[in-house]
């Protein structure tokens, strides 16, 4: 399980360095260039690849483990929601408009507010 979490966390890290110099030319070159859209496009496939990959993974797990929290927890749908929306909810491709900053890139999601009444 160690060997997993590791090489995962080496995906990631390999995956920032590989993309911080790509955001970084995006984002200093403001005018349409088909050019520098076709290196994004290209960019944002090569990376959504293993990322997309990596977020099913995470996503399946998520909803496996909100059903074991919804059952242990006394079937309280709350409970199994936080994990759900935690896990499930996100971004599961890199896009140029990632790259450029344009949009924010989240690897998970946020579970709803909780309701006026508490619930």
């Amino acid at each position: 399980m160690n060997r997993i979490a590791l090489r995962m966390v080496a995906v990631i890290v390999a995956l920032s360095v590989c993309l911080a110099p790509v955001a970084w030319a995006a984002e200093q070159n403001s005018n349409s260039n088909p050019a520098a859209d076709l290196g994004l496009g290209v960019a944002s496939f090569i990376c959504s690849v293993p990322y997309g990959a990596i977020k099913v993974a995470v996503a399946i797990l998520g909803g496996v483990i909100g059903g074991f929290t919804y059952v242990l927890s006394g079937f309280d749908k709350r409970s199994a929601e936080a994990v759900w929306y935690t896990t499930i909810e996100g971004d599961y491709i890199v896009t140029p408009d990632h790259l450029r900053g344009k949009k924010e890139f989240r690897f998970t999601g946020v579970p709803p507010e909780k309701t006026r009444d508490g619930r």
